[in-house]
């Protein structure tokens, strides 16, 4: 009985990862529709927006393909069905966690479940071999002997500061490297110009004051282009400069002024290549 249950788990959960790995190689799966590519990414679900980006690049998506291809086969050999078992269940539990996440069909989930189900049964008859080659055995290769206490101290300071250096790191990054609030962050919709001829030729319909990544602003135009600049403002003057490249500068493309009321912000000023004043107003996105 024992011996069909694991005869059977290792074909069903074959079978199955084998369907997932061909329908990615022959084009039923990570493919994107033309009508969901010309929606906004804000408007875009869960399911088309992991569809589009793990079918992207074609190589990243047949290699997934192949590795589980791979992993199928090999549950398909007695001999090789542990080493198969190992490297899909890290891959089926990803496309669980993506499954539920990022809310991809229902059936699809129910296969997933039953592969990974079908792949801890299978670990369930190699329990023994498992414990010893990651628990019981894994201080043969560089058996360790008795230390001073110094030495141990040690080696726990330091993995302790592997966590903390990283951690601390990365949050400091986050928060005050990419990070410099200031009173106009946010994405601004331009409701009014004037003059409302624009110097540069092709109009601006939108400015984001980006509040994660310091001194970025993104000039949208009416042609669709998005251009990114470096700015900096002087809250006490309620000054606005602009410049062409972001963080590099390069040449000033834009000095003025600023008024923050409420949802609406007013900018005056002057760009590089022209002496007309310009005036803009626009209302924030909710």
């Amino acid at each position: 009985m024992k011996k069909a249950i694991y005869t059977v788990s290792r074909f069903v959960a074959a079978f199955l990862i084998l369907v997932y790995g061909f329908a990615k190689l022959n084009g039923s799966q990570f493919t994107i529709l033309a009508s969901e590519l010309d929606k906004p990414m804000g408007q875009v679900s869960g399911f088309w927006l992991t569809w589009y980006y793990f079918g992207y690049s074609p190589i990243y998506g047949n290699f997934i393909a192949l590795v589980q291809v791979f992993g199928g086969i090999l549950l398909m050999f007695r001999k090789t069905t542990l080493l198969g078992s190992c490297i899909l269940l890290p891959v089926i539990i990803n496309i669980i966690l993506v499954d539920i996440f990022f809310q991809i069909d229902v059936g699809a989930l129910l296969v997933a479940v039953i592969i990974a189900a079908a792949l801890i049964i299978i670990f369930s008859f190699h329990r023994v071999e498992l414990l010893e080659v990651f628990w019981s055995k894994q201080n043969s290769v560089f058996p360790s002997g008795p230390s001073p206490k110094f030495r141990v101290y040690g080696k726990y300071v330091v993995r302790a500061l592997l966590i903390a250096i990283p951690a601390i790191f990365t949050y400091w990054v986050a928060n005050y490297n990419n990070r410099l609030p200031t009173p106009i962050d946010g994405a601004w919709d331009i409701v009014e110009t004037s003059p409302h001829d624009e110097p540069t030729g092709k109009t601006l319909t939108a400015i984001f004051f980006e509040r994660n990544r310091a001194y970025l602003c993104v000039f949208k135009r009416q042609d669709g282009s998005y251009e990114w600049h470096h700015f900096e403002i002087d809250s006490d003057k309620r000054t606005l400069a602009v410049w062409e490249q972001w963080l590099l500068k390069g040449a000033k493309i834009f000095d003025g002024a600023y008024e923050l009321s409420g949802n609406q912000l007013k900018l005056s000023g002057k760009f590089a290549n022209s002496a007309q004043d310009l005036v803009f107003v626009l209302r924030k996105r909710e």
